[in-house]
């Protein structure tokens, strides 16, 4: 018999696929990772093509534009490159040279001669560092006994598998 509380759960309904508004949204996944996802409404979709036609441009490239600051407070942009993406993605995980950095996007389109046009911009966001903090909060420090046994832990289990048998047989 079911979970009286567990009936509820599953109404048959589910979350629509899109929402019909404009959104370019990213999060750091790792220190040199950050993922984007977007939609583009059909609104704005048909006005790009409706433009695209009245100008007579033959094809129009969909693409990412990734801004790298290294400051919030500063606005100038360190770099930014350019990532061609397919007019039917929606989302993209975008590989990034620097660790602790600030980055925004913005998703635009580019076509021949003309350069390129943002329709969607991002929140900021900040990769974490690459590596363990410099700080150490007296608070939170272990004792020397426990740190020490801590770390042969660690050692041990990071040997190659030959120096890991030939240490336990010792």
């Amino acid at each position: 018999m079911a979970d009286p509380q567990t009936i509820y759960l599953n109404r048959g309904e589910s979350l629509p696929e899109l929402y019909g508004e404009d959104r370019l949204v990213i999060l750091p996944r790792d220190p040199h990772n950050i993922f984007a996802y977007w939609e583009v409404s059909p609104q704005t979709r048909a006005a790009l093509d409706n433009r695209a036609v009245e100008e007579g441009w033959p094809e129009i490239t969909y693409c990412l534009r990734v801004y790298k600051y290294a400051w919030p407070e500063e606005e100038t942009v360190e770099s930014f490159f350019d990532l061609e993406v397919s007019r039917e993605s929606n989302n993209w995980y975008i590989a990034v040279a620097n660790a602790d950095r600030y980055y925004h996007v913005e998703l635009g389109w580019k076509a021949p001669g003309i350069p390129f046009q943002y329709l969607l911009r991002s929140n900021l966001v900040r990769t974490p560092r690459n590596g363990l903090s410099d700080l150490i909060d007296e608070n939170w420090q272990l004792p020397d006994w426990k740190a020490q046994k801590l770390f042969r832990r660690i050692s041990l289990y990071h040997l190659s598998s030959a120096e890991f048998f030939r240490r336990l047989r010792k």
